[in-house]
């Protein structure tokens, strides 16, 4: 088992989505956790926001995390081990009103990623940001 304690986001995000993905639960990372990727961590974010691909039925998702363990504390899954915890937005996946179909990826040694590219995360963040201040 890898320390997760020692991992930085994106080796947690890849690991995370790796395990999910080997019990047929596809995600996406969107949000801050694709901003501090992008930005190599001069953003910090310890919500890592995952949409998933398919609809999977909520008790799936919370028995695949906790082999890896991650337990469910309101609507976020949580990790003894490290600050960063787990976020699962409702899809589908856009930007704004934009649905969304190509993803960037990003290969680690604990597993790959799928997630918005650096194009549609400017995006995304714009459009947070003109909805916050309508």
């Amino acid at each position: 088992m890898f320390d997760i304690a020692k991992m930085t986001t994106a080796e947690l995000c890849a690991f995370v989505s790796s395990h999910l993905l080997a019990d047929d639960i596809a995600v996406v990372l969107v949000g801050g956790a694709c901003v501090t990727i992008y930005s190599d961590n001069k953003y910090q974010t310890t919500d890592l926001d995952f949409v998933q691909r398919y609809d999977v039925k909520r008790r799936n998702l919370a028995a695949s995390l906790a082999k890896i363990g991650f337990s469910e504390k309101n609507r976020y899954f949580k990790h003894p081990d490290t600050a960063f915890f787990l976020e699962f937005p409702s899809g589908p996946i856009s930007v704004g009103n934009e649905p969304v179909h190509e993803f960037a990826q990003l290969e680690t040694e604990f597993g790959n990623l799928v997630l918005l590219t650096a194009t549609d995360i400017c995006k995304d963040r714009l459009a947070v940001l003109y909805r916050f201040w309508r």
